[in-house]
């Protein structure tokens, strides 16, 4: 799953019914604006290993969402 594959109105569903957490959200941002995992633990000062845990968080909320269509 790629957050650049999804639409601005996918994206937008998602910030609303996920519950990102606030540094979920920065992250979610950055890989649907298609940064790297590299690039997002520089600019938000996290390692990588934390960078990859939120997308596992965020991907295992989106699928939740996902399975309420």
């Amino acid at each position: 799953m790629k957050m650049t594959d999804f639409i601005w109105s996918e994206c937008e569903r998602f910030r609303r019914e996920c519950n990102f957490t606030p540094s979920e959200r920065k992250v979610f941002d950055m890989l649907a604006a298609d940064n790297s995992i590299v690039e997002i633990s520089m600019t938000l000062r996290m390692s990588e290993s934390a960078v990859s845990t939120r997308i596992k968080k965020i991907k295992r909320k989106i699928r939740k969402v996902q399975e309420t269509e």
